[in-house]
């Protein structure tokens, strides 16, 4: 999230995203430069301010100024969280969407803030996802004697009390912060940070949710194929850099790289690149599985098993993301990338990369640069990128994966449809899946409760480690495919006492 505020105006505004602001960023010529060549007017006086902006899917270039005698005639009336009022407006110009809010600041003294969308594909999602981010960022803004220097989020920090929750009592507790955060939720509905905390904490129980910004899933008009993991490694393994992109919510998306794993190891990759991955490589090369401290995405037991299936295999796993200079996050990013798996001096290094969203695209996005257009000027290496984002949804699971083309579809080399189940264990290959059910127990029946299910040698090595399968019990009886091996059943209630536990051996 990045805030802005300008004291002298007396006006807040919390963008969730990349936000830029300023020249230490973005010129305003160049911003200038955007508006005019796609005809949209742009302030000649009275500028406030300017920037970028990346949401989910859509570069954006923001400029705000002062405006006199403002005709909002056709602006529709709305309201922040906080009671301050503001007008929007929604245009389509060509292929651009426009969105411009009038926040009064006197009598006849209007805060216009241009926003221009550089990417447009079906035009009805695409308006309904620009309602969303207005609606969505506009419930932060605070102006007049609303105004305060202070974040009204800042009274509770809700991602502390949320992680006191997860891990004070020693071991990964993931029902707590999740059920924590309902509750202060109720009490504070207006908490938009409280909300995609919530969601966060969810998707590691994997439920299906995403961020209130995204569209069900964008419309697609061309060719559709159903596709096997073998046919996208085919696709693939010719590169010496590969790099997927995810949805944080929606854990099916390490389960494809995971998938991916052995047969890419098979064509010489030896490097799994993750910008979910705190600064704990070493622990995890080791030991070859996270725990509560190895980062926060790393808390979902698909990526968890991910990094398990890497480091069997005998893949170095490293993380990339800057934790220090988060003003140029995609240029440091590639800079990391490009030092630690030492690409450039190592002939024999192919690398797999997991970012998020935005950060793969490889399209003409003017000032917003991605992490994958900085690795290939850098590194003189161009990065296969895989788009698992743009056209998955949360709500469609067949276990399938489809490769969608379109002529139009540019920013990425493939764009994948990704409907498969997370709800399963993957490590490695699991060459030797046996079935195995899970019946469950009368203490447990009629209490809300959540299943863990732990190698059991790591859960006697570090009581903190992420489990290999966790859920909300539905059913009375669960099925799985675990590999041979000794595992650790474990049913804990909300407060993370323990129901059940016992120990389950696959010969």
């Amino acid at each position: 999230m990045n805030q802005l505020t300008n004291d002298s105006l007396g006006v807040k505004i919390a963008f969730y995203g990349n936000a830029n602001f300023g020249s230490k960023y973005i010129d305003l010529k160049d911003v200038k430069s955007v508006f005019r060549k796609r005809q949209v007017k742009f302030p000649s006086k009275n500028i406030i301010f300017w920037g970028t902006y990346e949401s989910s899917t859509n570069p954006m270039y923001v400029v705000g100024s002062l405006e006199a005698f403002l005709d909002i005639s056709r602006f529709t009336l709305d309201s922040s969280m906080h009671g301050s009022i503001y007008y929007r407006n929604i245009q389509l110009n060509k292929n651009n969407i426009i969105t411009r809010i009038a926040i009064p600041y006197t009598k006849d003294l209007f805060l216009l803030i241009n926003e221009i969308w550089t990417e447009t594909g079906h035009r009805n999602e695409n308006i309904k996802e620009a309602l969303n981010h207005v609606k969505t960022t506009y419930s932060s803004l605070t102006y007049g004697a609303n105004f305060s220097k202070e974040d009204p989020d800042e009274e509770i920090n809700y991602f502390d009390i949320a992680e006191s929750a997860f891990k004070d009592k020693g071991y990964a507790n993931y029902l707590s912060p999740r059920d924590t955060l309902q509750k202060l939720l109720v009490q504070n509905k207006t908490s938009q940070y409280a909300s995609e905390l919530f969601k966060s904490y969810s998707s590691f129980l994997g439920e299906s949710v995403q961020y209130d910004s995204l569209p069900e899933q964008e419309q697609f008009t061309g060719k559709k194929t159903a596709v096997s993991i073998d046919d996208i490694a085919e696709k693939i393994k010719r590169h010496r850099v590969v790099m997927f992109n995810e949805n944080h919510l929606l854990p099916r998306c390490r389960l494809v790289v995971n998938l991916l794993l052995p047969k890419l190891y098979k064509e010489g990759f030896n490097v799994l690149a993750l910008e979910g991955l705190s600064e704990d490589e070493e622990r995890i090369n080791k030991f070859g599985f996270p725990n509560i401290e190895s980062g926060f995405y790393t808390r979902d037991p698909n990526m968890a098993n991910l990094i398990r299936t890497a480091t069997k295999l005998g893949l170095k796993v490293i993380s990339y993301e800057d934790f220090e200079d988060t003003e140029e996050r995609d240029l440091s990013q590639a800079r990391n990338l490009i030092r630690k798996t030492e690409i450039n001096t190592k002939s024999d290094t192919k690398v797999i990369v997991l970012a998020g969203g935005g950060h793969i695209d490889e399209g003409d996005i003017g000032a917003n640069k991605s992490m994958a257009h900085y690795f290939k000027k850098l590194s003189k290496i161009d990065p296969y990128t895989v788009n698992q984002v743009k056209f998955s949804s949360a709500q469609e699971t067949n276990d399938s994966i489809y490769i969608m083309e379109n002529t139009r579809l540019y920013d990425n080399d493939l764009y994948l449809s990704n409907c498969l189940n997370s709800d399963q264990i993957v490590i490695g290959g699991n060459e030797f899946n046996r079935k195995y059910n899970i019946a469950k127990t009368n203490l447990a029946k009629g209490t809300a409760y959540a299943i863990y299910i732990y190698h059991d040698k790591e859960f006697q090595l570090d009581s903190t480690a992420i489990p290999i399968y966790l859920s909300l019990s539905k059913k009375d009886t669960i099925q799985l495919n675990l590999s041979k091996g000794t595992y650790r059943y474990l049913e804990r209630d909300q407060d993370g006492g323990i129901i059940h536990q016992e120990i389950i051996e696959i010969e």
